[in-house]
């Protein structure tokens, strides 16, 4: 059930950064189009600034599931096992605290932001361009509770995983070197 809900929630995030990176696309794409002919759009700066920074909090948010942020994996798996659990229960729950206070902080600026607006686009507030703080975090928050189990097993196990997909694309690597060699020394 665990794995079936991150997973869900990968697939929905991945989903939206898509359409983002699409939408930011096509905005600039017609934007630059539009300026080259002389009527170039108000809205674009501000609706550019707005999708950047949702695509960098989603992104951020797909990278709390897949565990791809800085870590340090190497020391903690270089701890003796109750050390490494303890340190790693301990951080899990600090990433947990700190998502959930700014959840909370976020939320609370959505109330302030409500009755200011975009320059150039007055119909869109900006509790709607600030919702992406407690989105995120709650996000984030959720992402760092479906993974942490196996973040503790990990550092129960010593395992580093980092290292192990170092050690993996560097495997993958040589193999494919040694096919290109046989491939270019054959008659």
């Amino acid at each position: 059930m665990i794995a079936l809900t991150e997973k869900l929630l990968l697939r929905l995030i991945e989903t939206i950064c898509l359409a983002l990176l699409v939408v930011l696309a096509v905005s600039v794409v017609y934007s630059t189009t539009m300026r080259y002919l002389g009527a170039s759009p108000s809205w674009y700066d501000e609706i550019a600034s707005v999708l950047l920074a949702w695509l960098t909090y989603f992104g951020a948010s797909y990278a709390v599931f897949t565990r791809s942020h800085m870590g340090f994996a190497g020391l903690v798996s270089a701890l003796p096992r109750r050390f490494a659990v303890a340190l790693s229960v301990f951080t899990e729950l600090l990433v947990i605290g700190y998502f959930v206070l700014v959840a909370w902080y976020g939320n609370a600026v959505l109330r302030v932001a409500a009755y200011d607006s975009l320059l150039s686009l007055r119909w869109m507030t900006l509790d709607i361009v600030q919702s992406i703080i407690p989105i995120s975090a709650v996000l984030m928050t959720l992402g760092t509770l479906l993974t942490m189990p196996r973040a503790i097993r990990d550092a129960a196990d010593g395992v580093d995983r980092e290292h192990a997909e170092i050690e993996h694309a560097i495997a993958e690597a040589e193999k494919e070197a040694e096919a290109f060699d046989r491939k270019g020394t054959r008659p």
